[in-house]
């Protein structure tokens, strides 16, 4: 059995295992110039949050991961990098999980050396602290059912595994380049440019057979005579092809599927990161196009620039046929021009693409906006206004798809089908001089004239399709942008542990406007909020009260002043600031999202949740009254709502919104409106399990 002992680390190593997977996977270039430290005071409970703070430093992404105890040697087959966390008797301690190879694992040993390690050792030595508890009972069924020694042990295995089914492994931190990180960087480090790299290798390959093919039939041909030589010559090159080709068609797939996680991760992270405000002026239509966008863009950029890039590679070939042909001279001025052409009609197809997608998601937004608005449109407006302007927007999207269609026959269409006519026609000054041109320099031009007929065929489709992505582009590029500055930096170091003796809360100079405003909101604002402290918040709606909910939770960036939450201002937290500080918005503000009970109660706290969890969350609905509830649902905690699920009332949903942030355990918990359609004894019972459960409670009330 291989000794696990040299690639043991210990705690106190943790920041120098976290820097050396870094450089070893390439997500750093250079060690830090300050050493990642671990707090003297730390347990093993703090390690997926320091592993995370520390990760941010190197602007790299930690992701805590549970996984059944049963997929276990599906999570180390996949290489990491990962920190694998281990008890033993010794003490603390965790694994750094480096890569795969053979059939095993890779880890870096104490001296930061990759180590290969069969998969089931290190499985084994993971799974043992749960299978421990199992081993025992799996010995007694065993010794009542009189197995035979020799079978003993597979038979062992086998319960084991069975029993390990509902088991979860925690303790795994997986690193990686965060979704905020730049779509090149993100490509290197996942293989991407390489793949892309080998699928140009796969296409030149192939148009190389391809021309050799042509060119062992022709000669054949032409010598009047085909013998089994040359046959057999032209079969190796066609089997060459396919081998190339399905190569190629598995390395496109294979990139087909990075790019678009890359895409739709930084996508996400972009959403996530979208100021509140910036949502709020965006109506659902306008969303759901945004939506509609971001998923064509992914298909259409890989189909579009797959396509471009092949079709260029074509091209050249095509110059270098043609410059051997009949009428070099002609075909290749041709050629240059037909580029030229190409690119024009291609310009002209873009601007009336544009335009038309402007008038495709105007009727999106329109039909959606209608839709929600269906009721409140038959009872206040007439119908002869609704007619009048719904002929409108439908006119003006035919005309605008006519003139794309126009200038899709023109550019997409026809210009290929043209090209082969005018190269011909390039090569009836060829035989009015002399010589007459030879029928191996014929062939080679027809041969030309018909790669670069597919060539243009390809780039009139990839261009289209480039033409579609630049459009989605231009609606989703504020996505991206907002992810990059969503990345966090990390100022100093932290456990993470607020000090009990420290404010929660310190603002000092606190002013906000938003964007495009004159009018601060929030005008010189100094507070303090200490550990227990109950606050309530009373005022006049349109005060600001709701605007000082969002800076001290992190909605919204103060435009000046200081603003320290347990100490460290949000540059330093990053993140981890909606960890500490949790939140309940207005009602309009808050959602029931599609999916359990359970994940709409947990999900700022865990998920997937422990079965403590679950009894925490199942008890606090007991304490806010909503234990009937809980009852009558079929699923109980697990029951479907949302949308499409249970129906909830004003004041369950109230409720469960209460429930959510409460069940953060945050430093600092702020309830806007939170009470406002609870009756009395509701109001009660909720606000006494609100300051039961809060650490610092700030409760937002309008006259």
């Amino acid at each position: 059995m291989t000794d696990l002992a040299p690639n043991w680390w210990p705690l106190a190593r943790l920041g120098e295992a976290i820097e050396a997977l870094a450089l070893d996977a390439g997500l750093i270039r250079d060690p830090p110039t300050d050493p990642l430290v671990v707090p003297a005071a730390f347990a093993l409970e703090d390690v997926p949050r320091w592993t995370e703070w520390a990760a941010a430093r190197l602007e790299v992404e930690a992701v805590d991961v549970e996984t059944p105890a049963s997929a276990i040697d599906a999570v180390l087959a996949s290489g990491g990098p990962a920190i694998l966390l281990d008890d033993t008797a010794e003490g603390p301690g965790f694994f750094a999980l480096a890569g795969r190879r053979r059939g095993g694992v890779l880890l870096l040993d104490r001296q930061a050396h990759r180590r290969r390690v069969p998969i089931a050792t290190l499985r084994d030595r993971l799974v043992e602290p749960v299978a421990a508890e199992h081993r025992a009972a799996v010995d007694e069924l065993l010794d009542r059912a009189m197995i035979q020694p020799r079978r003993r042990p597979r038979a062992a295995a086998a319960l084991l595994h069975e029993r390990l089914q509902a088991e979860r492994i925690g303790g795994i931190s997986l690193l990686r380049a965060p979704a905020s990180a730049p779509v090149w960087r993100q490509m290197r480090l996942d293989g991407s440019l390489r793949t892309l790299a080998l699928i140009v290798a796969a296409f030149v390959a192939l148009y190389v057979l391809e021309i050799a093919g042509w060119r062992v039939i022709g000669e054949g041909v032409l010598a009047g005579k085909v013998d089994s030589g040359w046959l057999l010559g032209w079969m190796v090159i066609l089997l060459t092809a396919v081998v190339a080709q399905t190569a190629s068609a598995w390395c496109e797939a294979s990139l087909a599927v990075d790019l678009g996680r890359i895409m739709k991760a930084r996508l996400l992270a972009g959403a996530l990161a979208l100021r509140p405000d910036a949502i709020k002026r965006s109506g659902v239509g306008q969303m759901i196009g945004r939506v509609i966008e971001a998923q064509a863009l992914e298909a259409l950029t890989f189909n579009g620039g797959i396509g471009v890039l092949l079709a260029g590679i074509e091209l050249v070939f095509t110059a270098w046929v043609l410059a051997h042909g009949a009428a070099p001279a002609a075909h290749l001025t041709l050629l240059v021009g037909w580029v030229v052409l190409t690119g024009l009609l291609g310009w002209r197809y873009f601007v009336r693409m544009r335009q038309w997608s402007g008038e495709r998601l105007d009727m999106t937004n329109a039909l959606i906006e209608a839709m929600v608005g269906h009721r409140t449109r038959l009872a206040q407006d007439r119908a002869a206004r609704r007619d009048a302007q719904d002929d409108a927007v439908v006119q003006r999207y035919l005309t605008t798809s006519a003139a794309m269609d126009g200038a899709s026959i023109v550019g997409v269409t026809a210009l290929p089908s043209i090209w082969l006519l005018a190269g011909i026609a390039a090569l009836v000054p060829a035989f009015a001089g002399q010589p007459v041109p030879s029928p191996v320099t014929l062939a080679i031009s027809l041969g030309g004239l018909l790669l670069g007929q597919r060539a243009f065929g390809g780039i009139a489709g990839g261009s289209a399709g480039l033409a579609r992505a630049a459009i989605a582009w231009s609606r989703v590029r504020d996505l991206f942008a907002a992810a990059r500055g969503g990345a966090v930096t990390v100022t100093r170091r932290t456990d993470g542990i607020a000090d009990e003796e420290r404010p929660v809360i310190e603002a000092e100079g606190l002013m906000f406007r938003y964007p495009g405003a004159d009018r601060r909101v929030v005008d010189r604002a100094n507070l303090t909020i200490r550990h227990g402290e109950k606050i309530l918040l009373d005022g006049a709606s349109g005060g600001g009260k709701s605007t000082l909910a969002a800076l001290l939770t992190g909605l919204e960036t103060p435009t000046s002043g200081l603003l320290l939450l347990d100490g460290l201002d949000k540059a330093t937290r990053g993140d981890a600031w909606h960890r500490l500080a949790a939140a309940a918005p207005q009602f309009h503000d808050n959602h029931i999202l599609s999916g359990s009970l359970a994940f709409n109660l947990l999900m700022a706290r865990r998920w997937p949740p422990t079965s403590a969890d679950l009894a925490d969350a199942t008890e606090l609905c007991e304490e806010l009254g909503l234990g009937d509830l809980l009852s009558r649902m079929p699923g109980g905690i697990e029951q479907q709502v949302g949308e499409t699920g249970w129906q909830l009332s004003h004041g369950e949903r109230s409720r469960i919104f209460l429930a959510r942030a409460l069940l953060q355990r945050a430093s600092l918990t702020i309830l806007d409106e939170s009470f406002a359609s609870l009756d009395p004894q509701r109001l009660g019972q909720c606000l006494a399990a609100a300051i039961g459960r809060s650490q610092a409670l700030v409760v937002i009330t309008h006259r």
